[in-house]
């Protein structure tokens, strides 16, 4: 007997061996974990995400389902905490990274809702595991869980043209998904600033401040997983990142106003007053004057 006739045969029967296991083993599945934020309120963490669930007396609103595998840790998540039926899944964007999952989520039945510009950009880009928004609204809309509600706002493209504020009652919390995320104000971390639509991205903050003070928020929730008790944040926070687009919105106009040309505005530009936000990177913010720069030479 050769060696080759006595190894061969062994190590593809190894092989097989191996591939039958690898066929029959379940998806890698990330850490999950929910924390109750009170009066109804929970914070359900997969991974680094970050989604929310309103428990009523009488059914229960989700929020972004995330992916199909999320989505079962998330509903067994909500089992967890009471027996009542998931009624409503609230999208607070479009974006493919928080909208798939709702039918494993929920099932057909729910109500799907978001803004009617989700809708738009749902049925014109599908994702295949995403339900189709089945309740839109164009300004504002509230829904009841009974003893709770879940309020949502638009006012206009900010991150993504869809973007939902949300405001969880009786929490008093506020949810402003991207934009505001707990426990500091941040630098993003995309330095072409894709999704952002700079325009309205101040006015959009100066809604929001408005929005908080009229409606008693007192604190704000983020779509980042962190530790449970960094989850919540005071409200100012909302104002802290206003400040963070002001100043940076305005050292761009600045060299802007004063001549100073496209490539060169990061390296003359002085960018002290973004150095303590979380994530500060002079490179990543030099690429980001890029962006801004179109914002004053085309308007948007």
């Amino acid at each position: 007997m050769k060696v080759s006739d006595f190894v061969f045969p062994s190590a593809r029967h190894l092989l097989a061996s191996a591939l039958a296991v690898i066929a029959v083993m379940p998806a890698y599945a990330a850490e999950s974990a929910s924390i109750d934020l009170g009066n109804g309120l929970y914070a359900f963490q997969y991974g680094e995400q970050q989604s929310l669930f309103l428990v009523g007396d009488d059914r229960v609103i989700a929020t972004d389902p995330l992916s199909k595998e999320a989505a079962q840790a998330y509903k067994q998540a909500i089992k967890d905490v009471t027996r009542e039926k998931i009624t409503h899944v609230a999208y607070t964007s479009s974006f493919f990274n928080r909208v798939p999952g709702g039918r494993e989520l929920a099932g057909r039945r729910a109500e799907f809702v978001a803004q009617e510009g989700c809708k738009t950009n749902l049925e014109a880009t599908p994702h295949p595991d995403a339900m189709l928004p089945t309740l839109t609204y164009s300004d504002s809309i509230s829904l009841d869980a009974g003893d709770a509600t879940l309020d949502m706002y638009y006012f206009g493209q900010s991150y993504g043209t869809c973007l939902s504020v949300m405001i969880f009652k009786p929490a008093n919390v506020m949810w402003v998904h991207g934009l505001v995320t707990p426990p500091e104000a941040f630098v993003p971390d995309d330095p072409t600033l894709a999704n952002y639509y700079l325009h309205n991205i101040v006015p959009f903050f100066v809604y929001v401040e408005e929005l908080a003070a009229a409606e008693g928020v007192e604190q704000v929730v983020g779509s980042v997983a962190v530790a449970e008790d960094q989850v919540l944040a005071p409200v100012s926070l909302v104002t802290e990142q206003r400040e963070f687009w002001d100043n940076l919105l305005r050292i761009v106009e600045t060299e802007y106003n004063n001549g100073t040309p496209a490539q060169a505005i990061g390296r003359r530009a002085d960018f002290a007053a973004l150095e303590a936000y979380a994530g500060y990177d002079k490179q990543q913010v030099q690429i980001m004057t890029r962006r801004v720069y179109s914002l004053y030479r085309i308007g948007r």
